[in-house]
């Protein structure tokens, strides 16, 4: 009896700690301009905030409906700038980065923000040509956010089961 006990005990522990190594991977936690954000003034970086403290080996892209925008980046503690030396014109863009968090897990990811700063001569056809982009990149972006399972999740979870079996099984043959 007290086998038993101990043995379901043991794995009730194992159980509720299983999920807590997903908790332990980098994610962004604010971002500056912010996903979805429409700016109407000057941007001299872009600056992403993570839950843990980030590599110096870790990137950032900031990219146009052209071309790709150069940034000087640069990392401390859980925060990477990307800063700019030219202004950036209205349009949409898209921040691509790709870390390898305190853990040394790699999480990539992205998201899309739009300029349009009032001085323009067409302010009313931008605002409509960036809603229908943002639309059509918002669900890609979802996808990417989205912490997947690590990738040993599944081969520990059904060697987790088999030793389970195997413990109960031992377990009950035993009390006959």
């Amino acid at each position: 009896m007290k086998k038993t006990v101990l043995t379901f005990l043991f794995l009730f522990v194992i159980a509720f700690n299983l999920p807590l190594s997903v908790f332990a991977h980098s994610d962004l936690e604010s971002a500056t301009p912010a996903k979805g954000e429409k700016v109407t003034t000057d941007l001299e970086a872009v600056v992403l905030t993570f839950s843990t403290k980030i590599e110096s080996l870790s990137t950032m892209k900031l990219k146009n409906d052209k071309e790709e925008i150069p940034l000087q980046i640069s990392i401390e503690d859980n925060q990477m700038t990307g800063k700019m030396n030219n202004r950036l014109e209205n349009g949409n863009y898209k921040v691509e980065y790709k870390i390898i968090g305190a853990d040394g897990h790699v999480i990539e990811g992205n998201y899309s923000f739009s300029v349009d700063r009032p001085e323009q001569a067409q302010p009313k056809e931008e605002p409509e040509e960036n809603q229908d982009n943002t639309e059509q990149i918002l669900p890609e972006q979802d996808k990417k956010e989205q912490p997947g399972n690590p990738s040993y999740f599944g081969p520990l979870t059904i060697g987790l089961v088999i030793v389970i079996a195997i413990v109960s099984f031992f377990a009950f043959r035993r009390k006959r």
